[in-house]
């Protein structure tokens, strides 16, 4: 059976070659929906490099392992699968100049399903999830290949720091930064409860107080702080909040101010919880209402104490740039990921009254938010990192469900989100923050996904 997707892409054919052969491209290609991870590869297109992905299907953890077979430099790479759920698996990377600034690439699949003649049967339904796959693949790699037009060019090769590394945000941003030639340090705590986890080639791990690996760097992204909607809000997790992310920054900035030669800029998260709820106020970073409208709930008050302790290395060391998030998207983390469910079952809908503002961002478009305010030398302060369409609860739940093609008829009501979320549900879900990117917005930062239908189809596999 086969199975073949091509797409035209904007740039010559060896730069589209090279983006595939960059340390990070197989993480980056793997669609947000499929619970998959790359258990090892030596980040090679050579012929006989490995390649191991771990898949899950429910409560099953299945390896494949592929081997690549045939190379030939800007024109085919071959991996043909040695293990997993295809009793045959040839996958053809073919590309060909279009003309000098445009080119083409072609996957074509030869696969064979277990059990066949009558799997045969399912080639309609493997077909649909090969163009899923394959779509999100294409559109990653043109916006990929997009913005790194956009970032500075160096004599030598780029490197930043990341602390906060094992998140959401702070994986996808060391991979984008890889794919993108950049070398990355990222820095570990001595006693670290997270377990072992396999990084690109390019990316070196360090202990935070070995300071002589942090020398020389262009930047640093300090992610750090322990899941706001992790855990129920006790007075003790709260206290762990604030000391995950202001006593860290405060280190952080010590660390960083002694070194020799000190990263040129800091980027802090923060978050647009800083506001507290602001109902339908237009919140921009230059704004009067903004600069003055910062909540007096918990979340705000963690929020500017976080703040202040990043600003502090402005008069250390370097420019400092305070990232803002807004809710980030992705299926299998973070609210959305927590959303799927009821209104995959027909159970979905508003929060409360749904009227409140809910800023977010697609996580690859938070990623490169990063690496743009970290790489670019005028771009300093607050910057909210949330999407140029702003919409209610109310009109983000219809949008989730158009896309899931669900209805969006059975709201949550705000008492019983505070019954089982306690202080969190007013914080995170009932406040209205209408935030606006404003800095990014005139700095000419070009969104991936500005509207929400179009991040969600992304992130989800349902892009028409």
């Amino acid at each position: 059976m086969l199975f073949e997707h091509s797409s035209e892409f904007f740039c010559p054919v060896d730069r589209l070659f090279e983006y595939h052969e960059q340390a990070g491209a197989i993480n980056r290609l793997i669609p947000p929906w499929e619970p998959a991870s790359v258990v090892s590869s030596n980040d090679s297109l050579q012929v006989g490099s490995l390649v191991s992905v771990r898949n899950k299907i429910g409560p099953i953890s299945q390896i494949w392992k592929a081997e690549h077979t045939q190379y030939v430099r800007n024109e085919l790479f071959v991996d043909e699968l040695k293990s997993g759920p295809f009793a045959k698996w040839k996958h053809e990377h073919r590309f060909a100049p279009i003309s000098d600034s445009a080119s083409r690439l072609t996957d074509r699949i030869d696969f064979q399903l277990h059990g066949a003649p009558l799997s045969n049967a399912l080639k309609g339904w493997v077909d649909s999830k090969l163009t899923a796959m394959f779509r999100f693949r294409h559109r990653i790699t043109a916006d990929d290949l997009k913005f790194s037009e956009l970032l500075p060019t160096a004599q030598r090769r780029l490197r930043i720091g990341v602390s906060g590394s094992s998140g959401l945000i702070g994986r996808r941003t060391i991979e984008l930064a890889r794919v993108l030639g950049i070398e990355v340090v990222r820095s570990t705590r001595p006693q670290s409860d997270q377990p072992p986890s396999r990084w690109p080639r390019g990316v070196q791990s360090a202990p935070e107080d070995q300071l002589e690996a942090f020398e020389n760097l262009d930047a640093w992204i300090h992610l750090g702080g322990a899941g706001i909607a992790d855990k129920r809000w006790t007075n003790s997790y709260k206290q762990t909040i604030k000391n995950t992310r202001i006593d860290s920054t405060k280190k952080l900035v010590v660390r960083l101010s002694q070194l020799k030669s000190p990263p040129k800029a800091l980027i802090c998260a923060s978050g647009v919880g800083i506001f507290g709820n602001r109902g339908d106020q237009r919140l921009d970073e230059s704004s009067s209402v903004a600069r003055s409208a910062t909540g007096d709930d918990f979340l705000s008050e963690v929020a500017r104490e976080w703040e202040a302790a990043a600003m502090e290395y402005s008069d250390r060391a370097g420019r400092v740039a305070l990232a803002r998030f807004g809710v980030v998207l992705h299926p299998r983390s973070g609210a959305l990921s927590k959303m799927l469910l009821p209104f995959r079952l027909a159970a979905g809908g508003p929060m409360g009254s749904g009227k409140q503002y809910w800023p977010w961002v697609h996580i690859d478009d938070a990623a490169s938010i990063l690496l743009w305010l970290a790489l670019a030398s005028d771009r300093q302060g607050p910057v909210h990192v949330v999407a140029p369409e702003c919409l209610s609860n109310r009109d983000f739940s219809a949008v989730l469900a158009k896309v899931l093609h669900r209805p969006s008829w059975l709201p949550a009501p705000a008492f019983a989100l505070r019954i089982a979320l306690g202080e969190m549900a007013d914080a995170l879900l009932l406040a209205s923050a209408r935030t606006v990117p404003g800095v990014l917005l005139e700095s000419g930062y070009p969104f991936r996904f500005p509207t929400l239908e179009g991040a969600l189809r992304n992130v989800l596999g349902c892009e028409l």
